[in-house]
């Protein structure tokens, strides 16, 4: 949402109205955007939907895009009564979700259109064809501005990358396993596993023994983790099929912009992402020994490997930008605005 607010073009007057802060609010205000957080003094505080209401009723905007199920059903009311369109993003990920699953297919019900970052993600959520639309996430190229050139470690390893957040979504256990039967035959590997979060400290236990071996590391990334993406040979993303389905994985995005070929899981919206052959390879979501054989496929084959990189990175500046991405979503809200505004007849 604020990569999108702040690339905008020019002749858009932006305002994001939020119920919380967050990271990303001193982003937007150095962007030059206009940002209102009323801030909920409990989760389901009516009073920030009479404020939304009101600031609605003032700015009377072209159209409204909630990004939440929580702020789409505060909105729709208002946006009916005054007959501005909603656009509702609340679908970013291949899944239903456990967490008001039946508010928040009302808050749907209620949008002029839904938009969600995969086919997948729609399907998931039964939203037809006349309502729903992909716009996919758009890969910010400003990025790669403070990202040095490649560091090779030396030692002629073939280096392996996951990120994301340490929770039991993200299936690091199967990339460990898969490091394991690697490592068995062939001393030429390095696991870099990059996150933070609750399962971090499971997850390095169960590593131990590959740790100690110098197989797997867990290095400590920050905010940023480009850097260390770029010194790798393969990116890989496994995630828990029976908690989630990805939606459109910026982890994907960013090691194919640095030019790694993708092994990742079959679910969500990983295969709109990948293109099986030919940008990486999609494995069953959990299955270390599929993941081992195309990790081992991959570090026996250069070229191809280079070549898969060299097709992910072109594919993402020419299909999967940010200017690609607004463009997109401008065709969105132009519809949305015809389908509650039609031109008037001349």
């Amino acid at each position: 949402m604020s990569l999108l607010a702040a690339s905008l073009p020019a002749e858009w007057q932006v305002r994001v109205w939020a119920m919380d802060g967050g990271p990303f609010e001193a982003y937007l205000r150095d962007a030059g955007i206009d940002v209102t957080v009323r801030q909920r003094h409990f989760r389901y505080d009516p009073l920030a939907a009479v404020a939304l209401w009101s600031a609605l009723r003032g700015w009377r905007p072209d159209v409204v895009h909630a990004w939440s199920w929580m702020s789409a059903l505060a909105v729709a009311p208002m946006c009916r009564l005054v007959r501005v369109p909603l656009v509702d993003g609340m679908i970013r990920s291949g899944r239903v979700d456990s967490d008001h699953p039946r508010l928040k297919r009302l808050g749907m019900a209620m949008a002029t259109l839904v938009v969600a970052n995969t086919q997948a993600g729609l399907a998931a959520w039964g939203v037809s064809a006349a309502k729903g639309r992909v716009v996919y996430n758009g890969f910010d190229e400003s990025r790669l501005g403070a990202v040095e050139p490649r560091q090779r470690p030396g030692d002629g390893r073939t280096t392996v990358i996951m990120t994301g957040r340490m929770t039991p979504v993200k299936h690091y256990e199967v990339v460990i396993e898969a490091a394991r039967r690697l490592s068995r035959g062939s001393a030429g590997w390095r696991f870099v596993l990059v996150g933070d979060g609750p399962s971090r400290g499971h997850l390095q236990r169960l590593a131990g023994d590959l740790v100690d071996a110098g197989v797997v590391v867990f290095p400590e990334a920050g905010t940023e983790v480009l850097g260390l993406v770029r010194d790798a040979d393969v990116g890989v993303l496994m995630t828990n099929p029976s908690l989630a389905n990805e939606g459109f994985s910026n982890s994907i995005m960013e090691y194919m912009a640095l030019g790694l070929p993708v092994v990742c899981g079959g679910g969500g919206g990983n295969p709109e992402l990948v293109r099986h052959g030919v940008t990486g390879f999609i494995v069953p979501q959990a299955d270390p020994a599929a993941l081992a054989d195309r990790l081992d496929y991959l570090r026996d084959h250069v070229d191809e490997r280079r070549a898969m990189g060299a097709k992910g990175r072109e594919r993402i500046f020419m299909e999967l930008s940010v200017d690609v991405m607004v463009q997109r979503m401008l065709e969105v809200y132009r519809e949305a605005a015809l389908r509650v505004r039609p031109p008037a007849a001349v």
